[in-house]
C-alpha cells in the first residue's frame, strides 16, 4: 500500500511539472547561448570496492530555456577479492580485480523554466549500450531517463526536490553504483545547499529508488564466472547477474561540503548512507566546467 501510494504521489509530481513549469515567465539573467561541456571525476569507496568514474561532455545551449549534450563514461572499478569455479569446486583468489573499460554513450537535451518563484528543469537521457556487460558498465539495453528538478534559492540556502523515471537506476554526482541495472524505477532526491562563506557550500538530501516489477542487475565488482567471496552480503556482491522483484529498490542519504573556488571548478567532498544495502562510501567529486572555460578563454 505504501509503495502504491509513493508510486502515485512521484508520477502525479513529475506530470503537474511538465505541465505547469513551461508556463513560467522567466525573471533570471539569461544563459550565455553556445558552447557546454564539463569534465568529472567522482570516486566512491566502502568496504565493498572502490569506484571511479570519469564522466566527459559536451553539449550547445540555444537560449536560456532550451540546449542538448552527449558524452561518455569511463569507469574504473577497483573490486573485492572473488570466489572463481574451477571444476565446480570453488578456488579463492587473493589479489584485488581491477575493471575499466567504457560505459553507455549518452545523449540529450535539457530544459529549463528559470523564475523568481520556482526554478524548474527537465532533462531526457538516451543511453546506447556501448559499455561491457560482462564487466557490469552496461544492460546490453538502451537506456532512458527523465529527470524533473525544482528549487529556489532562499538568500545563502538553497532547497530542492528532483524526481525522475528511468529504465536503469542512475548514478549521482556522490555515489557511483556497483552495478548497473535493467527495469523501469523512479528515483527521487530532496534536501538543500547551504553557502557558509563565499566559495563554501554545505548540503544534504535523501533519496529513494522505487522499481516497478522485475529488475536485472549487473555488478561491476563481481566478474562473469565468479562468485562474491567479499565482506557484503548484496546481490551484486554474490553473483554477477541477477534477476527479481524489487532488487534495486533503495534509500538512504547524502552530505556534502563544496568548495568553488573558481566559476570554472568545484570540488565536492562527501559521505553517503546506504540504508538498505547497508553500505557507507565516502565520495569526492572533481568537476571542470569546459563551457566556461572556452567562454573566459575567448573574452580575455
Amino acid at each position: 500500500m505504501k509503495s502504491y501510494w509513493l508510486k502515485s504521489v512521484s508520477a502525479a509530481i513529475l506530470l503537474l511539472a511538465a505541465i505547469y513549469a513551461p508556463a513560467q515567465t522567466s525573471s533570471a539573467p539569461e544563459f550565455q547561448k553556445g558552447f557546454t561541456g564539463s569534465e568529472s571525476l567522482q570516486g566512491s569507496l566502502n568496504s565493498d570496492s572502490k569506484m571511479f568514474k570519469l564522466d566527459t561532455n559536451a553539449g550547445y545551449d540555444f537560449n536560456s530555456h532550451f540546449g542538448v549534450f552527449a558524452g561518455m563514461p569511463f569507469y574504473f572499478a577497483n573490486t573485492q577479492t572473488v570466489a572463481t569455479q574451477v571444476n565446480g569446486a570453488a578456488t579463492t583468489t587473493t589479489q584485488d580485480v581491477t575493471n575499466n573499460g567504457l560505459g553507455n554513450a549518452y545523449f540529450g537535451m535539457a530544459l529549463r523554466a528559470p523564475n523568481k518563484t520556482l526554478d524548474y528543469s527537465s532533462t531526457i537521457t538516451l543511453a546506447a549500450p556501448t559499455g561491457s556487460t560482462s564487466k557490469g558498465f552496461s544492460s546490453g539495453r538502451a537506456n532512458a531517463d527523465w529527470t524533473n528538478r525544482f528549487e529556489h534559492s532562499f538568500d545563502r540556502i538553497t532547497p530542492f526536490f528532483e524526481g525522475g523515471l528511468a529504465n536503469a537506476v542512475p548514478d549521482s554526482s556522490l555515489f557511483t553504483r556497483p552495478f548497473t541495472s535493467l527495469g523501469l524505477l523512479t528515483h527521487l532526491e530532496e534536501g538543500g545547499e547551504l553557502e557558509v562563506i563565499k566559495h563554501i557550500s554545505v548540503g544534504g538530501s535523501g533519496y529513494e529508488i522505487v522499481p516497478f516489477g522485475n529488475q536485472k542487475i549487473f555488478s561491476k565488482i563481481v566478474g562473469k564466472g565468479q562468485s562474491g567471496s567479499g565482506k557484503g552480503k548484496n546481490t551484486f556482491d554474490l553473483s554477477a547477474e541477477a534477476s527479481g522483484s524489487g532488487l534495486t529498490r533503495e534509500n538512504g542519504f547524502n552530505s556534502w561540503i563544496a568548495f568553488d573556488p573558481t566559476p570554472v571548478w568545484r570540488v565536492e567532498l562527501g559521505f553517503t548512507r546506504s540504508a538498505t544495502f547497508n553500505l557507507n562510501s565516502f565520495a569526492f567529486n572533481l568537476r571542470m566546467n569546459l563551457g566556461k572555460l572556452a567562454r573566459s578563454r575567448h573574452s580575455s
